[in-house]
């Protein structure tokens, strides 16, 4: 089991709650650990986005509790009347991740003592804000999170899971002979949560930029971290795009009585496959550049791959005789255009990248 900084701080807060009510006198100490726990976000950002919102849910709450109790007392009627108060309120300010919490804050308030009312709010209020006090201090101040770091190696995950995902479907479709596949549907379920946890990572650090002080190299680096997600994002679809056309090029081909590949079409697989290996290595070198603060070489968009994959399907035209071969020439139609889209947007991003290094 691993106990990670965010568990830590969590406890860390809350003992500093229980310590500061007991020091003030401020009771129930619980219930300003609540607020401790609820208040504790993932980011310096979330923390204060959090500590405004719930400063104004807990204004507006413990502000109602005091009227109600004060001029209508402590009764079951008035805790169903500032429940119906204050749920439309939080909902029109769309404060609707803090709806729970006012409520019970409001509650907490009314349920004062009838004797000393207003002291008594006054110090559960007091309990309140020492907990979201605390939250703020210790996530401001200990273990600030590194998302810079963790997005990076995120990045490179997400990437070279992205590029293998895309090249297993190529790989699939040039070795398809007849017999039966199967699509690795953990693989894919992998390469769409890396590059989720990637782009979250990202929206957290984006965030952060509101609050800590930021260099202009800084903000080019996200730029192409988003540009790099983007095109991970793309190159998955594309790879789903050619499993899609798996099952019925097999259907087609078993129908046919699963005739030999013949020479020609050979040679377009092979072309096709060896478009893997290009996409491969510029992808190695976005990483080295992106993920790994690297230098690396551009390269310029070269038609002679594509031109050596026409004068491979002129040698297999003569074949197209039927509906069999022109369906085999769209989906190879369709397997080049994804490779071509593959290769030219990471030389364009790798030269981007490198330009603005």
């Amino acid at each position: 089991m691993k106990i990670g900084a965010r568990v830590i701080k969590t406890g860390i807060a809350v003992a500093m709650t229980m310590f500061f009510c007991k020091y003030l006198g401020l009771e129930p100490a619980f219930f300003g650990a609540v607020s401790a726990v609820i208040n504790m976000q993932p980011s310096i950002f979330l923390t204060l986005r959090a500590a405004r919102d719930q400063i104004l849910i807990h204004i507006l709450g413990v502000v109602a509790g005091f009227f109600i109790g004060y001029f209508l007392g402590v009764n079951p009627l008035s805790a169903g009347l500032i429940v119906i108060l204050l749920i439309p309120i939080y909902i029109k300010l769309r404060l609707h991740s803090g709806i729970t919490m006012g409520i019970v804050a409001a509650l907490f308030v009314l349920s004062s003592s009838t004797e000393e009312f207003l002291f008594h709010a006054l110090a559960r209020t007091g309990v309140i804000f020492v907990g979201l006090g605390s939250a703020m201090l210790v996530n401001v101040l200990l273990w600030p999170p590194r998302y810079n770091k963790l997005l990076k190696e995120k990045l490179r995950q997400s990437n070279e899971a992205s590029v293998l995902y895309f090249c297993r479907a190529v790989q699939d479709y040039v070795g398809l002979d007849g017999k039966e596949f199967c699509i690795d549907e953990e693989q894919r379920n992998r390469v769409y949560k890396l590059n989720k946890e990637a782009r979250m990572l990202l929206d957290l650090l984006s965030r952060e930029r509101h609050v800590v002080a930021d260099s202009a190299e800084h903000k080019e680096w996200i730029y192409l971290a988003e540009k790099l997600i983007d095109y991970n994002e793309s190159i998955i679809k594309k790879g789903d795009r050619i499993f899609d056309i798996l099952p019925t090029r097999l259907e087609r081909r078993i129908k046919s009585g699963v005739p030999p590949i013949s020479d020609e079409f050979r040679a377009i697989l092979d072309i096709l496959e060896s478009g893997c290996t290009i996409v491969i290595r510029l992808n190695g070198k976005l990483r080295s550049v992106i993920a790994d603060g690297g230098t690396a070489e551009p390269e310029k968009i070269s038609e002679d791959y594509w031109d050596s994959l026409t004068k491979a399907i002129d040698q297999w035209q003569p074949r197209l005789k039927d509906s069999y071969y022109l369906h085999g020439l769209l989906e190879v139609a369709l397997t080049a255009n994804e490779i071509k889209w593959a290769t030219r947007q990471a030389k364009k991003l790798l030269y981007e990248s490198v330009e603005n290094r």
